[in-house]
């Protein structure tokens, strides 16, 4: 009989790598996104825990001082016994922020008559579900899109400080205790960010639109009618 030769192997041809590098390249480019997005959103809700337990802080502090907010100097400061770490003051997707900055008390626009929290008794604000407490913010003093675009009160404050931390959004503590998830064209304008001398930046190519008065005055005036 006549001995069998050994099986020779096939190998990949050129062509075939190629193809399987180029499939390998497409689900990449589908699924990096969703994998990123995933994890925006889960650091997106981690914030979101953060803010009620910054919101439980003001309820605990309200408490204390006969039914009023603090006020806006040092209103972080006056939080922490309340909240015990200033971990909670911190957004997992900004790591980077002091931990006074990156959430901004709403003090409201006293020259335009808009009254905010800043040293207002709960019995003073009307429809505190629809009202901002707080905000995610670039400073840690926030208000309506009719202040001056400038930085105040030695930076802490900017009326134009909005922030577009997660997937465009960003997170808001409302007056009752809830959080929710907003774009800034909601409740502000369409402000992308703040220049460093804290005058607002609109999207590229694009001009500055601040929402009607109706509606701000509904998220950030205790004084006026929800939505």
């Amino acid at each position: 009989m006549r001995a069998q030769s050994p099986r020779r192997l096939r190998a990949f041809t050129l062509i075939e790598l190629l193809v399987v590098f180029a499939i390998l390249a497409i689900l990449a480019a589908i699924l990096l996104p969703v994998f990123a997005s995933a994890k925006e959103r889960a650091k997106s809700a981690t914030c979101q825990s953060n803010l009620r337990q910054l919101g439980l802080s003001f309820a605990l502090y309200a408490s204390d001082w006969d039914g009023v907010h603090p006020p806006v100097f040092e209103w972080k400061g006056r939080l922490q016994p309340y909240v015990r770490t200033v971990e909670t003051n911190r957004c997992p997707s900004r790591p980077g922020l002091p931990w006074w900055y990156g959430q901004g008390y709403n003090v409201g626009f006293a020259p335009m008559a808009v009254r905010g929290f800043a040293g207002a008794s709960e019995a003073e604000v009307t429809e505190p579900a629809s009202k901002l407490l707080a905000v995610e913010w670039d400073r840690c003093n926030a208000g309506p899109p009719i202040g001056p675009p400038a930085l105040l009160a030695g930076g802490a404050t900017s009326y134009w400080a909005v922030c577009r931390v997660h997937l465009g959004s960003s997170n808001a503590l409302f007056g009752d205790g809830h959080v929710r998830s907003l774009r800034p064209e909601a409740y502000h304008s369409n402000t992308v960010r703040i220049d460093e001398e804290g005058r607002p930046v609109p999207p590229p190519g694009d001009e500055l639109r601040v929402v009607d008065e109706r509606v701000w005055r509904a998220f950030w005036d205790t004084a006026a009618p929800g939505l």
